[in-house]
């Protein structure tokens, strides 16, 4: 069930008080937490997927590193993008001090099946991390996505 609180925001153009629901987390779920409930429905032990989850970022990495990127079904893309100098002359790009990013493009699957969830709570007193999340993500803060 998906946790929301009522958020309090301003629009823009009429500085008018409004109020719109926002995501808040309740809790933050680790690898073991997540590898207990992956065995419940698996053959594969919680230690097996413990080493899964052990060794699949330096995977991913591995694999960007070596210009791939990385698509897990139902899930999403791993990209990487880079921000460098632009330059007039072709000749003077170059890859000093360039900055890499990764992106991660969410699958069109995951993103209908959270927006086909019709099971929402509002809770009022949420976590601090919660009330971190809900100030730092989704829209800007006017309600209108």
């Amino acid at each position: 069930m998906i946790s929301l609180i009522k958020m309090k925001g301003v629009t823009p153009q009429t500085k008018e008080v409004i109020y719109f629901p926002r995501w808040t987390r309740v809790s933050t779920v680790n690898e073991t937490q997540l590898a207990k409930r992956m065995a419940r429905g698996s053959t594969f032990s919680v230690g097996e997927i413990n080493g899964v989850f052990a060794d699949f970022p330096q995977s991913i990495i591995d694999e960007l590193l070596n210009g791939n990127a990385v698509s897990i079904g139902g899930l999403g893309t791993f990209k990487l993008k880079v921000k460098g100098k632009s330059q007039k002359d072709k000749a003077l790009v170059s890859s000093t001090g360039a900055r890499i990013s990764v992106v991660f493009e969410h699958a069109a699957e995951l993103h209908s099946r959270l927006n086909d969830e019709k099971e929402f709570r509002f809770v009022e007193a949420p976590t601090a991390e919660g009330q971190q999340d809900a100030l730092d993500g989704g829209d800007d803060g006017d309600g209108m996505e």
